[in-house]
């Protein structure tokens, strides 16, 4: 996915697009909120498949029909996540090792709402203060994530058979998008590995590294080949051609003429 830079969305922009992808998607099969849009364009953006956005739309919105949404809200929303896609793609780009403010090389993450009193909270606080020790911490990331890469699932799957670390990559995602113990035959996994909160918090500080990391596999893989040289016989083998004369007498003496 290529994007032009564009200017980046402000608040009251993001909180509008998630109002539209609440209203006029799916709410089955599209992606229905800001953290989920954001995993999806993520894969997008680190994926081993060059992809035009507005190719993938269809899949944003969803399969079913959404009666409150018309042209107008569509082509509204889609703007936005045009250049919603473009920030994600910026982001990645970014090595975190050498970014001073890695925050703002984090994913749109949800956190639950603030109960009263939660503002006045110290600046020194635990982050995970107040947040219920079930809450799905990034989950919707993660299962936007893997419905991006399941769009192009053949590239997805050769690419992680190519590279383990990608593959690796993917089974930390695929942790962080489940949330319930009915989901884990499907992942092949044990209720031990199931995630607390402190281990989501942990896992998704790493995002904008494996994101990153992703994104140079996806540069190396599309650098073009060098050339191979054809093999050549020595000077006093036979003649690739049949001939039965050595090459010097052959091929290679007419070469020279």
């Amino acid at each position: 996915m290529t994007t032009q830079p564009t200017t980046a969305l402000s608040d009251t922009e993001l909180d509008r697009l998630d109002v539209l992808l609440d209203r006029c998607t799916d709410p089955e099969t599209g992606l229905g909120n800001l953290e989920m849009l954001d995993g999806f364009l993520s894969a997008l953006a680190v994926g081993p498949v060059d992809v035009e956005l507005p190719t993938v739309f269809p899949a944003i919105w969803g399969t079913g029909e959404v009666p409150r949404r018309d042209e107008r809200q569509t082509r509204e929303a889609e703007a936005l996540i045009t250049r919603l896609a473009a920030e994600v793609e910026q982001r990645i780009r970014h090595d975190p090792s050498e970014e001073n403010d890695r925050e703002s090389l984090m994913p749109l993450l949800g956190l639950p709402p603030e109960s009263e009193g939660d503002e006045d909270k110290a600046d020194g606080a635990d982050a995970l203060d107040g947040i219920p020790e079930d809450f799905p911490f990034a989950a919707a990331w993660a299962a936007g994530f893997l419905r991006g890469a399941a769009q192009f699932e053949d590239a997805w799957a050769k690419w992680m058979e190519d590279h383990e670390a990608i593959d690796n990559d993917l089974g930390v995602i695929t942790r962080l998008a489940i949330v319930d113990p009915s989901q884990l035959a499907d992942a092949e996994m044990t209720a031990e590995e199931m995630l607390t909160l402190d281990e989501r918090f942990d896992l998704t500080y790493d995002l904008p590294d494996m994101l990153y990391d992703m994104y140079l596999q996806r540069l190396h893989d599309r650098r073009p080949a060098p050339a191979k040289r054809a093999d050549v016989p020595g000077r006093n083998d036979p003649c690739s051609c049949g001939s039965g004369k050595k090459y010097k007498k052959c091929c290679a003496d007419q070469a020279s003429e």
